[in-house]
């Protein structure tokens, strides 16, 4: 059985375009200020250095194949204070490059919906990062590649 993408994958909040008040300074802001980005992420943070997360790997990334049902069901349910909840209580904050962090949110959004495409821009003194949101549903696949392709050149993606 698979996961409702839609339960995780929520982005209109940090385009740059729509909001330029994005919460793009720091991963912990980009994750917090969002229930299904949260949803995410607590599914991604690791029982080794995050203890205490019985969510850790509640699906399967890249065929949304629920692998705890128990687990995800629970936190399918859960609101954004039931979450910041338990990340208070744990004592949980994440490591590793803001940055990257959140693009690697975005990877798995493009991964999911194949006709779209985000570009970055580390902008304001190297504080935020500035996210755009490409539709490519018009192109056939060999153009997605090449527009892709041309876009990445053009911004800050790693």
């Amino acid at each position: 059985m698979k996961i409702d993408k839609n339960l995780v994958v929520d982005f209109k909040d940090i385009l740059a375009d729509e909001n330029p008040d994005a919460p793009t300074y720091n991963n912990m802001d980009f994750y917090l200020s969002n229930e299904k980005r949260l949803r995410f992420k607590i599914n991604e943070l690791d029982n080794e250095y995050y203890k205490n997360n019985k969510f850790y790997k509640c699906f399967d990334y890249k065929t949304l194949e629920i692998l705890k049902p128990t687990e995800w069901e629970e936190l399918s349910k859960m609101s954004l204070n039931d979450m910041d909840k338990i990340i208070d209580e744990n004592d949980w904050d994440w490591l590793g490059e803001d940055f990257i962090d959140m693009q690697g949110y975005l990877g798995f959004v493009e991964t999911h919906d194949p006709n779209i495409f985000f570009t970055t821009n580390i902008a304001k003194d190297d504080e935020y990062m500035d996210i755009f949101l490409h539709d490519i549903s018009m192109y056939d696949d060999k153009e997605k590649e090449i527009y892709k392709k041309g876009l990445i050149e053009g911004s800050a993606r790693v």
